[in-house]
């Protein structure tokens, strides 16, 4: 299969595990509420106030639409073009290394956001913690499959040649 499919692939099958991953999360950690999850596909930081109010349509829509349209199709093409630039021999270590990434970028901004709306890093090591987590499963279920589908390991590899 072509990386472009193989990485869209990818990218649906690591983002139905990073769902269930969160909302497991969720139920394990918060109960009812869907704090983690609501947390890590939050609007409000990009859309403002509006966005921020829980329960509206509006907010439900945007959200559910950014949080496919970056996890299942914009990360995976992303990754698929630079997955042969990353450290590792497998797909597995490429998306992990690729989540990390990505959990950093999350990580530089909760820590913004902390330094600007003044509060501590203590109250947000949970988060952190668990988006971590998120992340690395979502890296290594996105690399896994879009090895799987490609049969090959990248354009660069001898097979490929």
């Amino acid at each position: 299969m072509d990386p472009v499919r193989s990485s869209i692939g990818g990218g649906f099958a690591a983002t139905a595990a990073l769902t269930g991953l969160l909302l497991v999360g969720d139920a394990l950690v918060g109960g009812p509420t869907l704090f983690l999850f609501a947390t890590f596909t939050s609007l409000c930081a990009v859309g403002g106030p509006p966005y921020c109010e829980l329960g509206t349509t509006t907010a439900a829509g945007l959200t559910g639409f950014w949080f496919v349209a970056l996890f299942a199709v914009a990360w995976p093409l992303l990754f698929g073009g630079f997955t042969w630039g990353l450290p590792g021999e497998s797909g597995h270590v490429h998306g992990a290394v690729f989540g990390v990434v990505l959990w950093a970028g999350y990580a530089v901004t909760v820590v913004a956001v902390i330094g600007r709306y003044g509060g501590t890093f203590a109250e947000n090591v949970p988060l952190l913690t668990g988006t971590l987590l998120a992340y690395l499963v979502y890296g290594l279920v996105l690399g896994s499959v879009y090895d799987r589908l490609a049969a090959h390991r990248t354009f660069l590899s001898p097979e490929a040649e």
